[in-house]
């Protein structure tokens, strides 16, 4: 997909014209609007080998520590003791 086709990818009901396919061409714009309403972004990159990679970016909700292991921090494990 061109880089032009990945932006318009996110335009209600429209479709590649090159290709088959049965939706509507609403779900990536539903995606979008979620996000966005979230505070993230979204963008859609060729994939290696062929295909599309979906890159969504989400924001910590102010006042809300990441959860452990989400990626939104550098997080050190944590060494633990097993009592018998």
């Amino acid at each position: 997909m061109s880089e032009t086709d990945r932006v318009r990818a996110f335009d209600r009901f429209w479709r590649a014209s090159d290709t088959h396919h049965d939706g509507t061409g609403l779900g990536l714009p539903i995606v979008r609007h979620l996000v966005h309403a979230s505070g993230g972004e979204i963008s859609l990159h060729a994939a290696p080998g062929g295909g599309l990679d979906a890159h969504v970016r989400l924001r910590p909700v102010a006042g809300e520590r990441p959860r452990p292991g989400s990626g939104a921090t550098p997080h050190t494990p944590r060494a633990t003791t097993a009592k018998h």
